[in-house]
């Protein structure tokens, strides 16, 4: 399923990015000139099938052999959802815990949460069993001083033991106050990895450290479970390298930046939800291209509607991110996702309602007009019956439109409802969830929704945001090109991104700037030397610094970027008050609480090869762009009219289209309702600029 942007290829290398989706596996291509992308269905048993698929789809359309293609990539960026997929299905390798004697039942009290299932409300999943974690006699106290060392001997008979009894193939470490004196944890992990070197050891103080014992022993617990969860990944580096790649892998993490496989390997839980953060570092590049400061991104794939918040021109970020009730201590580029997709299965509840996901048809058999055997109706199905896709020219060939009209009048059967009523009735449900979650984001992220830019991207979206923006009051929407593929986008064009962090647990009136300021110059040091170790040049290469900032004793920070490695308590404390009054409201400020630095960080980030959007200087001549044709839409519940449709590679920059009009390409279609306008932009990016009428 190959979608052809431009064909010419420039003489020098190509950047290559892709995602891994739940039904597409998606890939971007460009060259500084020209970009490419392509879709290929995602083999759940082998997603590197996926993978090799759609690199061999761009080398055909660019009419290069693979192995010449491979060889000719400078860059190669890989979005992936097998971290993610691992923790969701609770599927990874036994593993056991080491932790400080009398506090075993860290991770299974979980700090007393809760999560709903089956209409209960229950602990979280633990990561490892009860029955094997095991408590070791050591002591440091909260000022760093060792109470108790360790009894080497006592712990080799604990490994031992874990090892033939509950036969773990993986083990984490994690002690209490180890972020203050790491002395006593890190002479078990090296003393466990020399006697046990079979046995992959994850140490929470090397992962994560920070304060907080819940989440640090939770890092290395997960990770340890999720030890063989790359395997796959390693074997498609593998295939890659012998079919022509010359450049490694790098792998998408959930802070929106790149790792290296070997740095993927010592902390596999980086990768949750990369595919997410790659298309965010793709929409903040577009909103830097547009001149856009603020703004919310929704990206509609084929299983899920995914939002995040650009605010000044950089992603929203959060140090702590929650997964079925655990919280993972990693930081990420903060979204909300929702069952709402192309492939989203509509059903009927208990009480005979109409209802839309969060189950997807995925890619197989996917939705019914797929033709690939599907039995139930889904968005992509009710869109097809509404009038809003094409069937006759989607991406991979032609829909079975008569496959759609059955599986929708079959759901409607039990309802008393007409095949289109009920296609209307799902994109009406999934508009209204679309739309719900992105009010909530929106306002959760202390921004004004009508200052706002929603920028659509995913194969569904542009169906949809003109709408959700509409009902949101955001003024206008940007659909960047290749938004189908724009989180593939975000793999070839992210940086490089390493982090070193240091727990600092200090009041404000306490602070020891000249302290601080050595501290944070040498994790700058220790973060440069890890990148410079990942080939990126020196003069590619980055530092930026922030701290941690709270009110004394709550339980979340505020991450303040520094200019220099300098604690300057004035400037940082008029910057935290001024980020938590947008955040959380004027009124939540106790005015005369103490503050409290709560970590130090140094980022370093490295630039490589990048697929970029160039701009378009085509202009048009003659009459003003016309219609390729006209299908019956239905715009409202009461029946279809006609709607004029606009082949999108045929619009140059400056063409404005008035709604209601559908913009068609292979792999996506905008929808411009009735009161909204859609203008080219130089990149030929879509903007469409809507009003409350086009609700």
């Amino acid at each position: 399923m190959d979608v052809k942007e431009v064909s010419d290829p420039a003489p020098g290398g190509f950047s290559i990015g892709i995602d891994v989706g739940g039904t597409f596996t998606d890939l971007a291509c460009g060259d500084g000139q020209s970009l490419w992308r392509a879709k290929s269905p995602t083999d759940r048993n082998n997603f590197g099938n996926g993978v090799l698929g759609a690199c061999q789809l761009v080398a055909d359309q660019i009419g290069l052999d693979l192995p010449t293609f491979l060889g000719r990539v400078e860059r190669f960026g890989l979005g992936t959802t097998a971290v993610t997929n691992a923790l969701v299905e609770k599927h990874g390798v036994k593993a056991g815990l080491l932790t400080t004697e009398g506090f075993e039942d860290t991770i299974s009290m979980a700090r007393s949460r809760r999560v709903s299932e089956e209409g209960f409300l229950v602990p979280p999943w633990s990561p490892i069993e009860r029955s094997a974690v095991v408590g070791v006699r050591e002591r440091v106290n909260r000022d760093g001083k060792v109470l108790q060392s360790v009894d080497i001997s006592a712990v080799r008979s604990a490994v031992a033991q874990l090892i033939e009894t509950h036969q773990i193939e993986a083990l984490a470490v994690s002690f209490l106050w180890s972020f203050k004196n790491a002395e006593n944890e890190m002479a078990v992990v090296d003393f466990v990895r020399q006697e046990f070197p079979d046995l992959p050891v994850f140490s929470g103080v090397e992962l994560h450290p920070s304060i907080r014992e819940y989440e640090r022993t939770l890092v290395a617990a997960v990770n340890a479970v999720l030890s063989t969860a790359l395997d796959g990944i390693e074997a498609l580096a593998q295939e890659l390298a012998d079919t022509g790649l010359r450049v490694p892998l790098l792998l998408l993490q959930t802070s929106g930046g790149t790792v290296t496989l070997a740095e993927a390997r010592r902390s596999p839980v980086i990768l949750v939800a990369s595919g997410p953060a790659a298309g965010v570092m793709a929409a903040a590049e577009v909103c830097a291209a547009e001149g856009i400061s603020d703004a919310i991104c929704g990206d509609m794939g084929g299983t899920s509607f995914d939002l995040a918040i650009i605010a000044d021109s950089r992603p929203q970020r959060s140090e702590r991110g929650e997964l079925h009730g655990m919280i993972l201590a990693q930081p990420r580029i903060d979204t909300l996702s929702i069952g709402s997709g192309g492939g989203s299965i509509a059903w009927v509840d208990g009480r005979g309602l109409l209802r839309v996901g969060p189950r997807s048809a995925r890619a197989w058999p996917g939705p019914a007009c797929y033709g690939n055997g599907g039995t139930d109706a889904t968005i992509t199905d009710a869109l097809v019956v509404l009038g809003y896709i094409d069937p006759t020219s989607f991406v991979g060939g032609t829909l079975d439109r008569d496959a759609s009209v059955r599986v929708c009048a079959t759901l409607g059967e039990s309802l008393g409802l007409s095949a289109e009523e009920t296609a209307w009735g799902i994109r009406e449900i999934a508009l209204a969830e679309m739309t719900k979650a992105t009010r909530l984001h929106a306002g959760a992220s202390g921004l004004d929704p009508r200052t706002l830019t929603l920028i659509s991207y995913g194969g569904s979206g542009g169906l949809f945001t003109a709408s959700i923006a509409a009902e949101a009051n955001i003024p206008r929407v940007v659909v960047p090109p290749a938004a189908s593929v724009l989180s593939a986008f975000g793999a070839a064009s992210a940086d490089v991104r390493r982090q070193r962090i240091k727990s600092a647990d200090v009041l404000f009136d306490r602070v020891d700037a000249g302290a601080i300021g050595a501290d944070l110059e040498r994790l700058g040091s220790e973060v440069s030397r890890d990148v410079l170790g990942d080939g990126v040049p020196e003069k590619d290469l980055t530092v930026v610094y922030d701290v941690g900032v709270r009110f004394f004793r709550q339980t979340s920070e505020v991450s303040i970027p520094l200019q220099v490695p300098v604690f300057d308590s004035d400037a940082i404390r008029s910057a935290f008050l001024e980020q938590y009054a947008a955040r959380y409201g004027v009124g939540a400020i106790g005015q005369k609480a103490q503050l409290e630095v709560t970590f130090l960080r140094a980022v370093a980030i490295g630039r490589l090869p990048r697929a970029t959007f160039a701009v378009d200087k085509s202009t048009r001549t003659g009459a003003p762009v016309e219609p390729s044709s006209h299908r019956n839409v239905y715009l409202s519940r009461g029946g279809s009219e006609s709607v004029p449709c606009y082949r999108t590679p045929d619009l140059i920059p400056g063409d404005r289209i008035e709604g209601p009009a559908l913009a068609d390409d292979v792999d996506t279609t905008v929808f411009v309702p009735r009161g909204a306008t859609l203008v080219v932009g130089d990149r030929r990016s879509l903007r469409v600029e809507v009003n409350s009428d086009a609700a």
